[in-house]
């Protein structure tokens, strides 16, 4: 037992002289710190250098400094231990060498078109006694060649896979590569760096794999280079991708509404890589039209019919694929054409009220008059065929106005409807099927609908020319009015300027006469001697 605790007190004290030996040895190596910093601080002939980083090509300034001098010279030496300059003196022969500023305190030399081999630590010597010296480090950087891209020579067919390697060489340190699809980075695979046994530089390469589809076709990959020596973008390489993948197929027909008699053609559009060259034209449960043409990838029609309706498709096939689509094809009468061009070109408001008390008038454009609609129909237009729906209503009758006499002597077979009388008009009882249109009659250049279980819609039913008649007849009485007022001025006018009593010498020298005799004796006396008189009225 005792011998146990000899062992134990043993082991403590060797610890002990352990712990205050490596205690000491930090105390000394502190201690020779402070003193050496405290000799750089207080030391005023130890020169100062500064570290410089350049690329290969360019050009690094190296400056040596001392704060005092005791007219000792400063020095620049090489990695080598070369001198370069000794003050003002050149010590070696190397053009890219030179002086920039040789002072007592100051010594800065240039060097020009940097390379690999300049890369090391610089001296710079003050020959006091003793020599005192700095050390400059001078990492020269090795900029990167332009990346190159390897592995796509050929255009890769959809959902297939490529490889793209990019390699970039001559960079020091390593450079970085990234990928790019369009503006859009994407990872690769880590990147690979090798030496150059004979250059102190490095090659780097890194790959990148890529599940191809159509949306590729032509889609840029970039593969660009980031390294401290060049600016950020100033190494890139782009190629564009080439992918083969089948057409999507789409008609375009040359119109929207075909009509009836009319030439026609259907264009089938293919989107592929390669684009497609070949074309078949069917026809859906039945053979082709015989007016019907195939021209490549038109299907031209002489003159439609309506023979020509049904469902017609397209394949187009590229080397890679096909692809196909259909289009239903719906001939329209000519009339029909035109009743649904004037009816497109209807301003919703205005063409179908939904609360209003008065009827709809017709509107009528080139002999084309369309139905006079109730105030709760709605209507729907397709793009091939016009196809009306309307609510169960009916129009009632209009009852007539006796008309004018004027209006009816220039017009004797105008009846006017009672357009200025508001009425309302009730609702019709629901019903459980919609009406359509299920006739047309023209009749005096109109064309009138009627729907379907219904009666006719009234014939005498106003219609737009019957207010532009009634402008035309207003515009008739207003012009003969306002002449039949300058008239009644002007006479009126004339009768004022020539009514009045007017004075003549006709009975002169009669006024003293005491008979008649005598007066008409004066008066012929008195004219003999005085100059004739005459007057004039206007």
């Amino acid at each position: 037992m005792s011998g146990m605790r000899a062992r134990q007190s043993m082991t403590f004290s060797a610890f002990q002289q352990t712990a205050l030996r490596a205690l000491a040895a930090l105390m000394m190596l502190l201690a020779t710190s402070v003193r050496s910093n405290l000799v750089n601080d207080e030391d005023p002939f130890l020169p100062v250098t500064q570290d410089e980083t350049v690329a290969v090509g360019g050009v690094v300034t190296l400056t040596c400094s001392v704060k005092e001098n005791d007219n000792s010279s400063l020095q620049w030496s090489n990695t080598a231990q070369q001198t370069l300059y000794f003050g003002e003196k050149r010590a070696l022969r190397d053009n890219r060498i030179q002086l920039v500023k040789s002072t007592a305190t100051e010594l800065i030399i240039s060097i020009a078109d940097v390379q690999l081999s300049d890369d090391g630590e610089y001296t710079c010597s003050i020959f006091t006694m003793p020599v005192r010296t700095a050390r400059a480090t001078v990492t020269v950087l090795g900029v990167p060649g332009k990346p190159v891209i390897t592995g796509f020579d050929d255009a890769v067919v959809e959902g297939g896979k490529v490889t793209l390697t990019c390699t970039s060489s001559g960079s020091k340190p390593p450079a970085k590569l990234h990928w790019y699809r369009d503006q859009e980075e994407i990872q690769g695979r880590p990147d690979v760096v090798e030496s150059n046994p004979d250059e102190l530089t490095y090659t780097v390469t890194s790959e990148l794999t890529l599940t191809v589809n159509r949306s590729d076709n032509n889609a840029l990959i970039a593969c660009a280079v980031d390294h401290a020596s060049i600016a950020n973008g100033d190494k890139r390489t782009e190629q564009p991708l080439s992918v083969l993948f089948s057409p999507s197929v789409s008609i375009h027909p040359e119109s929207d509404l075909p009509r009836e008699g009319e030439k026609f053609f259907l264009q089938c559009v293919g989107n592929g890589n390669p684009e497609p060259t070949a074309f078949v034209w069917r026809r859906k449960d039945a053979e082709l039209p015989p007016l019907a043409k195939v021209d490549g990838a038109f299907l031209r029609f002489e003159s439609l019919n309506k023979s020509d309706n049904g469902v017609y498709e397209c394949q187009a096939d590229n080397g890679i694929g096909m692809g196909d689509i259909t289009h239903t094809l719906l001939v329209q009468d000519q009339e029909d054409s035109d009743l649904f061009i004037l009816t497109s070109t209807l301003p919703s408001s205005s063409a179908f009220p939904t609360d209003s008390p008065e009827p709809s008038v017709s509107t009528t454009t080139e002999d084309k008059t369309l139905p006079p609609f109730s105030s709760s129909s709605s209507f729907t237009f397709s793009s091939t065929l016009p196809h009306f729906t309307s609510a169960p209503s009916t129009l009632p009758s209009s009852p007539e106005v006796p008309t004018t006499s004027l209006s009816n002597a220039l017009f004797p077979d105008l009846t006017l409807l009672p357009s200025s009388v508001p009425t309302r008009i009730p609702p019709s009882p629901p019903s459980s099927s919609p009406a359509t249109p299920s006739s047309v009659s023209r009749l005096n250049g109109v064309h009138t609908f009627t729907e379907a279980g219904g009666k006719p819609a009234d014939p005498t039913a106003m219609s737009t020319s019957s207010g532009v008649d009634h402008a035309v007849i207003g515009g008739v009485v207003a012009v003969i009015v306002f002449i039949m007022l300058c008239l009644l001025i002007v006479l009126g006018r004339y009768l004022i300027r020539h009514k009045g009593t007017y004075l003549t010498h006709e009975a002169k020298g009669s006024d003293d006469a005491p008979d008649a005799d005598t007066a008409i004796i004066n008066a012929e006396g008195g004219h003999s001697g005085v100059d004739d008189k005459k007057e004039y009225f206007i």
